[in-house]
């Protein structure tokens, strides 16, 4: 394996902390960002030969530069992962400009410009990985200023692959489930009357189906290093996601969710059905499309679905 530097925002802490450790015990040389200095210098002297710590807020154009001063001037192949997030409910009746800007601070604007900072180093083989959500997808009361915050960098990282991919320049997103951190103690302590879904996210904690930060740097390691060009820069990748599983996880090591509070493991052909069944419904039920264009559009749909997941 071929050291690479790798720049990990977010790294005070959670899954930033416990990705840039496993990136360094994998021998590449992480450049850990955050904003808690005593955090950093602690997960700096762990592991001094392969951890530098930047103190520096990603939101700050002045610390963006603190981050590249810290990029050797000859780094070409760069990864940059955007771990760095803000994740706080508010329902629109509350909702303020501070609290809907500091999402799109942190969450969208952040990775963009210091995206575009590091490019220098990220030509000729870098990747970037961007952290998503489900509900960049999929709606959640309270939950806009975050939601909409990540639906936007997700799209970004789409328009990144269609321009920058001459630079050689990679752009992933990535789901890593619901995870034992801080965010998600916080998200499950809040008031159903200010966050009405608190409690779903008490029943991850409940039971048992919070994963282990250690397991999602695993995952996001293994991503962002070894999964091939073509695949890396497709869609929004999930955890539990069973067809890449056996290749960084041990067995056993993901407790999969489901919606009704009961976690077991999906089998793979239960997971064709049901992505056949919700993408088909959507061309069939399409107002646009003809019959003769669904019945077209139905066929290729079959044949990219099934090369997607058997190949």
């Amino acid at each position: 394996m071929n050291t690479r530097t790798v720049v990990v925002t977010g790294a005070s802490a959670g899954i930033g902390r416990a990705l840039a450790m496993h990136l360094a015990s994998l021998d590449h040389n992480v450049i850990a960002v955050g904003r808690n200095e005593a955090s950093l210098l602690s997960l700096q002297n762990s592991n001094a030969d392969k951890i530098t710590a930047v103190v520096a807020d990603v939101t700050k154009s002045d610390d963006l530069l603190k981050i590249k001063s810290a990029i050797k001037i000859d780094t070409q192949g760069l990864i940059l992962i955007h771990n760095a997030g803000v994740a706080e409910p508010q329902l629109l009746e509350g909702l303020s400009e501070e609290h809907w800007d500091k999402h799109y601070a942190t969450n969208t604007k952040a990775p963009i410009f210091l995206t575009k900072l590091l490019m220098p180093f990220l030509e000729n083989g870098g990747r970037v990985l961007t952290l998503s959500t489900g509900l960049a997808h999929s709606p959640m009361a309270a939950m806009s200023a975050y939601g909409v915050s990540k639906a936007a960098i997700y799209h970004w990282k789409e328009f990144c692959n269609v321009e920058l991919a001459s630079h050689g320049v990679l752009f992933g997103s990535v789901k890593p489930g619901v995870v034992d951190t801080r965010v998600q103690e916080s998200l499950r302590n809040y008031d159903s009357s200010a966050f009405p879904a608190a409690n779903v996210f008490k029943g991850f904690h409940d039971r048992g189906e919070l994963l282990a930060p250690d397991t999602v740097a695993k995952f996001l390691a293994w991503l962002v290093i070894k999964a091939d060009d073509d695949a890396f820069t497709k869609g929004d990748w999930d955890i539990y996601d069973l067809s890449h599983r056996e290749l960084w996880a041990n067995p056993g090591e993901i407790k999969d969710r489901e919606s009704n509070g009961t976690s077991k493991t999906i089998p793979a052909d239960n997971q064709v059905s049901l992505l056949n069944n919700s993408f088909f419904n959507s061309i069939r039920n399409s107002k646009y499309l003809t019959t003769a264009a669904v019945s077209t559009a139905t066929f290729v749909a079959g044949v990219l679905i099934t090369r997607a997941l058997y190949k």
